[in-house]
């Protein structure tokens, strides 16, 4: 699926056109909810991630309301009732609409995790104008939420999508530029390489101040996607690769096409995998696919790099050297064939053990 990146620009046209469909709204009633959902996140600028098809294709404007009763009938409105607390910001000194982080939380159980993940990621953007929180309001917000279901079993149960918001920290990241970046860190995470650095600034050889969009800088390799904004400046792309190579930094360039499928990830996955080897001198195997569930899983986050793993050459399950010492094949994670690379705290192809997870959706 081919997806646009949203400049500040572009957003702010979305903004233009969601408000005028809050004006025409409240021209036909006195009701006043605060706006939620994609009608949000279109008012505070907020790039959207893959919507569920429901929200995409209806036309109609979410608000929000505590309680099933609360509902009512207006004309263009869709009601999304949120049992706990929230909290709003006024736009354009009009349009009352639900917050950031209370946003993420209700598409928690609406939206798959890595466009949870994708969420979290486009609200702590790069550029200021776009930044609307910082990951330590995450956090913030999920210790105020738990606290504000602890003990009360009526609201766990109308209240789930907490897990879910916990894992998706684990692996959002401030300061990326684009949601497709965060998708290309994540499809890399899926076949067992490490969290690459984002937006890692570094010199040339030219002594110029170069943002990579993500980055291995233990192994000085570089990886950049590029949008089809790039297409109109490949001669400074150009110069700009031949710069950092100079400098000593092997380089990935990724475009849209590295992420239609699984396959194309995998693709991905393995020449990222192949430069490492490449300037490691070990080889450097690949996991089957992980479910976005195992990529999130915390024990993954506490393991050496893989390249000190496959240095180490030590037991384990779940990642295998190829059977020909060199190319980067796919190999089963559960622990059959020869086995040279051992994981620290835990393996990453193993399931994560199942926990109550009490932080809510919407009905």
């Amino acid at each position: 699926m081919a997806t646009p990146s949203f400049t500040l620009q572009s957003l702010t046209e979305i903004k233009r056109g969601r408000m005028r469909l809050c004006d025409g709204i409240e021209s036909h009633t006195r009701q006043r909810h605060p706006y939620a959902l994609a009608a949000a996140l279109e008012l505070q600028s907020i790039e959207k991630p893959r919507l569920p098809r429901d929200d995409r294709f209806t036309g109609l404007t979410h608000v929000a309301v505590h309680r099933t009763r609360d509902r009512s009938r207006i004309r263009g409105v869709r009601f999304a009732v949120w049992p706990a607390p929230w909290r709003t910001v006024t736009v354009d000194r009009r349009f009352e609409c639900i917050d950031p982080i209370c946003t993420w939380a209700m598409y928690a159980t609406r939206l798959p995790l890595e466009e949870l993940i994708v969420l979290g990621d486009a609200m702590m953007r790069r550029d200021r104008r776009l930044k609307r929180v910082r990951r330590d309001e995450f956090a913030a917000f999920l210790d105020e939420m738990r606290e504000w279901l602890d003990g009360d079993e009526a609201r766990k149960r109308n209240f789930r999508g907490i897990g879910n918001c916990r894992r998706a920290l684990r692996i959002m990241r401030e300061n990326t530029d684009s949601s497709q970046e965060t998708r290309t860190r994540i499809a890399l995470m899926r076949y067992g390489l490490d969290c690459p650095a984002v937006n890692h600034m570094v010199k040339d050889a030219r002594g110029s101040k170069v943002l990579l969009d993500m980055a291995y800088p233990e192994l000085r390799l570089a990886i950049e996607y590029d949008g089809a904004h790039h297409a109109s400046q490949w001669l400074g792309d150009a110069a700009r690769r031949a710069a950092l190579e100079e400098a000593g930094w092997a380089y990935v360039q990724v475009t849209e096409l590295d992420l239609v499928d699984e396959r194309a990830e995998e693709r991905l996955a393995r020449r990222v995998a192949d430069k490492m080897a490449q300037i490691v001198g070990v080889p450097m195997p690949l996991t089957e696919r992980r479910t976005i569930r195992q990529v999130c899983d915390g024990r993954t986050t506490r393991r050496r790099p893989l390249w000190e793993r496959a240095a180490l050459g030590g037991d384990g399950e779940g990642l295998l050297v190829p059977a020909d010492g060199g190319a980067n094949q796919a190999v089963p994670a559960d622990g059959t064939g020869s086995n040279r690379l051992g994981l620290i705290d835990g393996d990453a192809s193993l399931p994560e053990p199942e926990e109550s997870d009490p932080l809510a959706g919407i009905a």
